[in-house]
């Protein structure tokens, strides 16, 4: 799947290298037992982790729990897990609201609201209770680790661990590297969350990070035609759901434009912002160059992939044919 130069595998190499081992981690704490920590506790209890959660009321844990019991249902309706699985599963998570279970934690995962120095007190807190050897991680989608960081002594054992909603289905888990973040510390997180059958992508320390980076580009621009009365929401949705959602479930945006053909895109983009004059429109260099290189897609046997050697015809009946198949699974045609 990898390619060795590929940050993944370099991060493996090295942690052979250092000596850290995943099988050590063994004792897992979940700081803050909301939408996304109970979800993430859920999936490390799954996968034999005692696994503690933590809240600062018993109210908030009797929730979480509820939620956790309902979660583990709808896995056993789905067939994701079985009911010895599942049994085993429930009985290695702990809710308490004393925070002071993170002594004994290998891997923490803070999941508190979106708040940046909420998030500092409780990793400063983490940083006099943990272990010096125990990986602090923060689920944060778009706040700085660097600066998360900075409320420790231990910043090289700082990683962000970006999990989807919800964590106990969806696979992707971003991994971010602070700015002190060592080699051992993403190498940890990432086969980590890859023991935990998740899909870990490694992402810098930038606001929004990958997910939301795009996320919230689309979400931006569906409220601003909403806003200008453009369209209704219902056709906005509509959009998503009967083409844009279809097309980017089979392909990344990179294998989407290789489609389209870069030199199209190019003008297209090049004629939204002469007449929006928006930057977010403004066609990007790497665009530019592409095209200035022959480097069209799929038509000329290159783009953002390569696809020399292949038949085009073949690729365009295989990409067809997956349209179909989940337009008939969806019960769109």
């Amino acid at each position: 799947m990898f390619k060795k130069s590929d940050p993944i595998i370099r991060y493996e190499v090295s942690e052979r290298r250092s000596g850290v081992s995943i099988d050590s981690l063994k004792k897992i704490a979940v700081i803050g037992a909301g939408t996304m920590g109970h979800g993430i506790a859920l999936v490390f209890a799954l996968n034999e982790y005692q696994t503690h959660l933590v809240d600062v009321n018993t109210r908030i844990i009797e929730k979480s729990i509820n939620e956790i019991k309902n979660n583990i249902q709808t896995l056993l309706d789905l067939g994701l897990t079985t009911q010895k699985k599942a049994e085993s599963g429930l009985k290695l998570i702990r809710g308490t609201t004393e925070i002071e279970v993170a002594k004994g934690a290998d891997f923490v995962v803070e999941a508190v609201p979106e708040r940046i120095e909420l998030k500092k007190q409780v990793f400063r807190k983490l940083d006099e209770l943990c272990p010096k050897d125990t990986i602090l991680a923060s689920n944060t989608s778009t706040l700085s680790i660097s600066e998360i960081a900075e409320a420790t002594e231990r910043p090289d054992k700082v990683v962000g661990t970006h999990w989807m909603n919800p964590p106990y289905i969806l696979p992707l888990v971003e991994v971010i590297r602070g700015d002190k973040t060592s080699d051992s510390t993403v190498s940890a997180a990432i086969n980590l969350m890859r023991k935990l059958g998740k899909e870990p992508i490694l992402c810098k320390d930038v606001a929004g990070f990958i997910v939301n980076r795009l996320q919230f580009a689309m979400v931006v621009e569906a409220l601003n035609l909403l806003e200008q009365g453009i369209a209704t929401m219902e056709d906005i949705d509509k959009v998503w759901t009967r083409h844009l959602g279809i097309r980017y479930t089979l392909m990344g945006p990179m294998e989407a434009l290789d489609n389209l053909g870069l030199d199209v895109v190019l003008d297209c983009q090049t004629y939204l912002y002469e007449k929006l004059k928006a930057s977010k429109f403004q066609p990007p260099k790497i665009l530019k160059q592409k095209v200035e290189a022959g480097e069209l897609g799929v038509k000329s046997g290159k783009g953002f992939h390569n696809y020399e050697g292949k038949n085009i015809q073949d690729l365009i009946r295989a990409r067809d044919k997956r349209f179909v198949r989940l337009l008939r699974e969806l019960r769109i045609i």
